[in-house]
């Protein structure tokens, strides 16, 4: 174990001794500029305060007019300032959703996230900031439990302006949510559960210096080593079966590996068939149901002019053959074509 490792596993055992509340809001490893939305007066202000080596200094309320900004981008103007500038929110302008995906999302993630995005929520990818985690994997049913947590763009514009034209930009947003736990939101998405508030080992030993005022040092370290030891010995007595397992599934792979290539090579991956339908069809064209069965796909929606999604289609590689299943219905009142295509999925 190097003792990086050791810092962040000791950083990690005092956490979990912190209210779970207090744990979620405290960012305990990373410098940050804080900043608090205040939108009940008028006009509306920012409360700032800068965390730095563990220490967090209040620098003042500033109003979000002309001599408020003016005043927040001199006060912001400080030397050494941390990258990572962060903006608190009230419950009111979060919004949250618990999906259920296949297992097999989880390595595409964001790309099916922005994908369903529209359908899932009431906002387009790009009118939300989000980020999402995952909750549970069912490895049984195949499923994926994943919490989607967005802010939607518009009720921010101003202030997000504001902040940039006073050279203090957040680089994250941190919503609340009733009970005070808090969601980290990153603006440029690097990743799904991008966490940048953790990594760094020195400010966690400070924060350690204090906790241990209240714990006795060796009391969890002796604690999972002993689970450690326990774990190693399970792992040593189950080895035989394992080591066994394995051969099994070798001669299986080796004997059948080909039958179960072929089968598989007959069904369509429903994510890769969705998103080769999102790409093709055009962006004023909805649908309304999506079934797959085999390698048949069928396509329900409104298009403005659904006789050109045939072509679309046909000049995609992943599909063949498109048709009409039923008459095309024109509504008049919004000039939108009610059709429904059938067509194959190419192997």
């Amino acid at each position: 174990m190097t003792i990086g490792t050791f810092f962040s596993w000791w950083g990690e055992q005092l956490r979990s001794l912190l209210p779970a509340n207090l744990a979620a809001a405290m960012p305990l490893d990373h410098d940050a500029v804080l900043l608090t939305l205040d939108a009940n007066g008028e006009p509306a202000a920012v409360e700032v305060a800068l965390r730095k080596r563990g220490q967090t200094s209040r620098l003042g309320r500033f109003t979000l007019d002309g001599p408020g900004l003016r005043a927040l981008k001199q006060a912001a103007a400080l030397p050494g300032r941390p990258p990572t500038i962060a903006l608190g929110l009230d419950p009111a302008f979060l919004l949250e959703k618990q999906l259920t995906l296949p297992l097999a999302a989880e390595r595409e993630l964001v790309r099916v996230l922005g994908f369903e995005m529209d359908r899932e929520t009431p906002f387009s990818v790009d009118e939300v900031y989000w980020d999402a985690a995952v909750l549970e994997r069912d490895r049984r049913q195949n499923r994926l439990a994943v919490r989607l947590s967005l802010v939607p763009r518009a009720p921010l514009a101003d202030l997000m302006r504001d902040l940039a034209a006073a050279e203090i930009a957040p680089t994250m947003l941190a919503p609340r949510l009733p009970d005070g736990t808090v969601r980290w939101i990153a603006l440029d998405h690097s990743g799904v559960g991008n966490r940048g508030w953790r990594g760094r080992a020195v400010p966690a030993m400070a924060v350690a210096a204090a906790v241990l005022a209240l714990v006795a040092i060796g009391v969890p370290f002796t604690r999972q080593i002993l689970v450690l030891r326990e774990v190693d010995a399970r792992i040593a007595t189950l080895q035989p079966a394992v080591d066994e397992a394995a051969k099994l599934r070798r001669q299986i792979t080796g004997g059948g590996g080909e039958a179960i290539a072929a089968e598989r090579a007959k069904f369509a991956n429903p994510i890769k068939v969705l998103a080769a339908a999102t790409e093709a069809l055009p962006d004023d064209t909805h649908l309304t149901d999506l079934s797959l069965k085999n390698r048949k796909l069928s396509l329900i929606g409104q298009s403005a002019a659904a006789a050109r999604l045939l072509g679309q289609l046909a000049a995609d590689p992943g599909f063949k053959d498109p048709a009409f299943a039923a008459p095309v219905t024109k509504l008049e009142a919004n000039r939108q074509e009610i059709f429904s295509i059938t067509t194959e999925v190419r192997p």
